[in-house]
């Protein structure tokens, strides 16, 4: 089993707001016009490092029904953030969920 890691927007977005580690450089220069190497981290990593340099936890839930949702809760206070205005996405799976959750996230900084 492989970890899954974030897609090139994420790592854009990674990037942008100041993860960097070398050991998850990969030369993203056909692919991605950003730049040309990028840090590109399985998606635990970087929900890692969003909860212990962010003080935000992205949390995956499975729903009845068949599909996955997830919310996003700052530490330690606990307190739901950014789901005010967005509306409720149904995925199809937990990594699905996951890479949305952390591209909110990011998106939130």
């Amino acid at each position: 089993m492989t970890e899954e890691l974030v897609t090139l927007d994420t790592a854009k977005l990674l990037k942008e707001k100041g993860f960097q580690q070398r050991k998850y450089l990969i030369d993203v220069s056909t692919l991605h016009h950003c730049c040309k190497y990028l840090s590109v981290p399985p998606q635990s990593v970087a929900q890692k490092w969003l909860r212990e340099t962010k003080k935000l936890h992205v949390e995956v839930s499975y729903m009845h029904g068949d599909y996955w949702i997830y919310d996003i809760l700052t530490i330690p206070e606990h307190d739901l953030v950014g789901l005010s205005d967005r509306p409720l996405v149904r995925y199809k799976s937990y990594e699905e969920a996951l890479e949305a959750g952390i591209q909110e996230a990011l998106k939130l900084i």
